[in-house]
């Protein structure tokens, strides 16, 4: 019966680090998403007001 623990403990360990990274993917790309968002508006901005 432990060893059956033992042996599931690996499997955990990566289960749970492969929904963090495909978390902190998802939140880097939206991070990323956002920064393109609002750099885009102040260029647009920039260029409107200079022009």
């Amino acid at each position: 019966m432990l060893r059956k623990a033992r042996a599931a403990l690996p499997l955990t360990k990566l289960r749970e680090r492969a929904f963090e990274g495909a978390f902190f993917s998802v939140a880097l790309i939206a991070m990323a998403g956002w920064v393109y968002f609002i750099t885009l508006l102040l260029v647009r901005l920039f260029l409107w007001f200079f022009a």
